[in-house]
């Protein structure tokens, strides 16, 4: 089955009522852990989150959307813990929450999406493979903030996707723009990367280990979403 990538842009606000119903609709962790974040935003992030990944797996494993459970690996990766078959993994940062998902016989699935804020750029220098240091230098002036994001959010989704976390060094291997304008690592050459802005705020990066990634996510709305779970 093909790998699908469904995006879902977080509200300024939401009813109340549409609230307590998605609040309904995921696990009492979530519930506690929303009601302890102070600032909005994120606790619609992280309970949407779990709505999506509900809504979006129940239609691969054709079960209803409360009976999932999930585990994670000890790096924190989640996984399906009575269906490893389906693989996925979800990201959220601003106004957007991204999920790959699919059923393949990999679980090297990734997906990062970052909102773009001005950042020193010396943060490359730390984290950055000196091959990703130096390109990024080299980038015109007006394009390095783009150029910085692309490459973080493509190194966070291949560190996702192989399920080490920070385990992982991101400087242990590089991403490297190819000459039609895709992505590739030496280190992991069978892995698809996919790229792209969400908008002219957000970036947004997948891999997978050697499946095909579509060209372009789906994108969710919450009415959608609610209409789902009814």
């Amino acid at each position: 089955m093909m790998i699908t990538i469904r995006v879902l842009q977080v509200p300024a606000e939401l009813p109340e009522g549409y609230w307590n119903f998605f609040l309904s609709h995921v696990s009492e962790e979530r519930r506690e852990q929303a009601s302890r974040f102070v600032r909005l935003a994120d606790a619609y992030r992280s309970v949407l989150g779990e709505v999506l990944t509900r809504v979006t797996l129940s239609k691969l494993t054709g079960q209803k959307p409360g009976e999932l459970f999930f585990t994670r690996n000890k790096y924190g990766k989640p996984a399906l813990s009575h269906d490893p078959n389906v693989q996925f993994n979800v990201s959220h940062s601003g106004d957007w929450i991204a999920l790959i998902s699919g059923v393949v016989a990999t679980a090297d699935l990734g997906v990062d999406v970052e909102k773009i804020a001005p950042i020193d750029m010396k943060i490359a220098e730390r984290f950055f493979s000196l091959t990703e240091s130096q390109f990024l230098a080299a980038e015109p002036a007006e394009m390095q903030l783009e150029t910085f994001y692309r490459l973080w959010t493509l190194k966070e989704s291949y560190i996702k996707a192989v399920g080490m976390g920070l385990s992982m060094p991101l400087d242990s291997f590089s991403m490297i723009r190819k000459a039609d304008g895709n992505w590739h690592s030496p280190e992991a050459a069978s892995y698809p990367f996919l790229s792209l802005r969400l908008d002219q705020g957000h970036m947004l990066a997948a891999c997978s280990a050697g499946e095909e990634l579509p060209a372009q996510p789906d994108v969710i709305t919450m009415e959608e979403l609610y209409q789902a779970l009814i």
